[in-house]
């Protein structure tokens, strides 16, 4: 390890991750680059399956690995909080079990990138689909329109859904992202235990465009195409009536919170 060498502290929110936790777990420690070396925390919602005895035996195999077990599931922000006072990285990158990083060269980048950009906070990488397709999360501050119309038809104004996505820029622009995916964020660690890590009053739904809010506040949120990560996107089931729940009730938090603008 050299003076230069930076710690990477990872996080991960499962629940019922069994199908994909072990190859998160190896992606991240198969990353080998002597830029920096990695934290890995796993924090369990209470799954039901076997994702918690699998974690717990690669953390025999891996020291860097830590299990966390909260009592109670408070959702996914409240999750990713329960490391906030554990972390005394340089960068912090929050990760969803799905996702995988094709090559250290890609944290290299971000650390490069954000080492010489002190104003920079926040960066959200490219996600692409596993075809290699761009999943269009590169997105503006939500407004009550745009969330109803990502419900209601992918085809409805088409027009204004394409200007939401910056679908104009062919995501190969560098840019201020106004509401990063929570799938990939690579924090300033200071930043995010400055700004207390996730308002926890959302269970799941808007955590993540808050929290880029929260962000842009005190520094930038950049949107940087240059790397990319393969996120498989288990959707959620729109017409679930639980999920809709849980959507609607966040939407009304994050609106009575940033301000009830409509379109």
């Amino acid at each position: 390890m050299t003076d230069k060498t930076k710690e990477i502290s990872f996080c991960t929110v499962t629940y019922n991750s069994e199908k994909e936790i072990a190859q998160l777990i190896e992606n991240i420690e198969s990353l080998d680059s002597n830029l920096f070396y990695s934290r890995v925390f796993i924090v369990d919602n209470g799954s039901q399956d076997d994702t918690v005895n699998i974690v717990s035996r690669l953390s025999k195999i891996y020291s860097n690995l830590v299990l966390i077990r909260p009592d109670v599931n408070k959702g996914f922000g409240a999750g990713n909080n329960q490391v906030l006072d554990l972390i005394n990285s340089s960068y912090h990158i929050l990760i969803n079990p799905d996702v995988r990083i094709p090559s250290s060269e890609v944290i290299d980048k971000m650390i490069k990138y954000m080492d010489t950009h002190s104003n920079v906070g926040l960066l959200s990488p490219k996600i692409l689909n596993i075809d290699g397709s761009v999943q269009k999360l590169y997105r503006h501050n939500p407004t009550v329109l745009d969330m109803a119309l990502r419900f209601i038809s992918p085809n409805l104004m088409k027009k204004r859904q394409n200007w939401f996505v910056h679908a104009e820029t062919g995501y190969v622009q560098r840019g201020v992202i106004e509401q990063a995916s929570g799938a990939f964020m690579f924090f300033r660690t200071s930043v995010f235990k400055n700004i207390e890590g996730f308002d926890d009053r959302y269970f799941m739904y808007m955590e993540d465009a808050d929290i880029t809010r929260k962000v842009n506040n005190v520094s930038q949120a950049i949107f940087f195409p240059e790397v990319s990560v393969t996120h498989k996107w288990n959707r959620q089931n729109h017409s679930n009536l639980r999920f809709i729940g849980y959507t609607i009730k966040s939407m009304v938090q994050y609106f009575n919170k940033w301000g009830w603008k409509l379109f």
